[in-house]
């Protein structure tokens, strides 16, 4: 029997979406607010490929250079290596694919709840 309160989850707790038109992204020690669905997904995408990465001991950017601008020496971080790009867009399609799963079941859910109604009410009429 499903408890008719909602729940959180993990996806959910992480990707949350309050009143105001703002998206919270919060996960591994991470929080940031944005103002779309695309970019909530894009940085909740990025925290949950950098942990991965942090964890398996895998670099996700190339080597910082030394790089000499009006007399001064700066150091530049080296652009994200491939496989971080190719993993931080499977996370993205993962999560999209998530999402649409999560609500094909709230419509199932609903549905099924209208018409469990429907028979309720109809065995409320039958005669015996």
């Amino acid at each position: 029997m499903m408890s008719t309160e909602k729940e959180k989850n993990g996806i959910d707790a992480a990707f949350s979406r309050p009143l105001r038109p703002v998206y919270i992204v919060t996960r591994h020690g991470f929080r940031k607010r944005c103002l779309s669905r695309s970019a909530a997904l894009n940085n909740l995408a990025h925290y949950m490929t950098t942990h991965a990465f942090r964890l398996a001991g895998v670099e996700t950017n190339h080597p910082t250079l030394p790089v000499v601008r009006d007399g001064v020496t700066v150091y530049q971080l080296g652009q994200p290596t491939d496989g971080y790009l190719s993993a931080h867009a499977r996370c993205i399609r993962r999560l999209r694919r998530i999402l649409a799963r999560k609500r094909e079941i709230r419509q199932w859910q609903e549905k099924h709840d209208a018409l469990t109604e429907q028979y309720r009410e109809f065995m409320k009429t039958k005669p015996f």
